[in-house]
């Protein structure tokens, strides 16, 4: 139940995440045209087309998050085999990712554990 839960937290966050892109995006559609095609004293041109810009720029956004989100729900769900553990030469664990067998002069050395 809580991965219900968490997946509807997600879709409101992302919900609310696309309309304030929508309009952030309408803003600076609106505002560049204004800027460089516009001029004093002619009327204002109509901002449907900006806001239809702004809303198409949400949905994809809200698109891409979704998936995004169906992605990480599908990966989650399956099962992961388990992970190998590599072994140093003297029978214990390499610590620190370091192969104690690579020595830069080429000889070997191993750690005892004490």
């Amino acid at each position: 139940m809580s991965d219900l839960e968490e997946r509807d937290k997600r879709l409101i966050e992302y919900s609310v995440e696309a309309v304030i892109m929508a309009w952030l995006a309408y803003l600076f559609f609106y505002q560049n045209f204004l800027l460089y095609r516009w001029h004093r004293g002619l009327p204002l041109p109509s901002r449907w087309p900006f806001a239809l810009l702004g809303i198409v720029t949400g949905g994809m956004f809200l698109w891409y998050e979704l998936v995004k989100l169906e992605r990480e729900l599908e990966t989650e769900g399956e099962t992961r085999p388990p992970v190998a553990r590599s072994i140093a030469p003297n029978g214990g664990e390499k610590e620190g990712g370091e192969d104690p067998g690579d020595g830069e002069d080429g000889d070997v050395t191993v750690k005892k554990g004490g």
